[in-house]
Order: structure tokens, then C-alpha cells, then sequence
């Protein structure tokens, strides 16, 4: 499982996710369950980061209530 954040120097959480996903897809990786996690508040932005292929979007600050659901949504 990885916890990704959407803003990062370098790179986006989409675009690290994107990375992953191609080298899942190569078989260098396993698959994981990704779940990403932003400050933004906005549908437009948790949609976009949803479409890079997370499993999940939680938003920051991290509620322990809401990743217990998510974490269980994913087993």
C-alpha cells in the first residue's frame, strides 16, 4: 500500500502514479492499493487525482475515523 500526496517537487502524485502504473504494467512492481492524499479541497482536483488510477483520495489533515473506513474499504 502506498500513500501518495499529490503535491510534490519534481513530479505530482498523478504523474508518480502514472509512473507506478507503467511499471506495474511491465511486471516490475507489484500491484498495490495507492491511496492519495491532498489538502485541495476541490471536486476538480480530487477527480483528476482519482483518474491517474488511486484507489482511494482521503484529504489532509488525515481524519483517523475516515482512513480506518478506507483502509477496510480496500481489503
Amino acid at each position: 500500500m502506498v500513500f501518495m500526496d499529490q503535491e510534490m517537487p519534481g513530479m505530482t502524485g498523478s504523474e508518480t502514479v502514472g509512473e507506478l502504473k507503467k511499471l506495474q504494467m511491465q511486471y516490475l512492481i507489484p500491484e498495490m492499493k495507492i491511496i492519495g492524499c491532498t489538502a485541495h479541497g476541490s471536486d476538480e482536483e480530487v477527480e483528476r487525482f482519482m483518474g491517474s488510477g488511486i484507489d482511494q483520495c482521503i484529504h489532509k489533515p488525515i481524519n483517523a475515523a475516515e482512513l480506518m473506513g478506507i483502509l477496510s474499504d480496500l481489503e
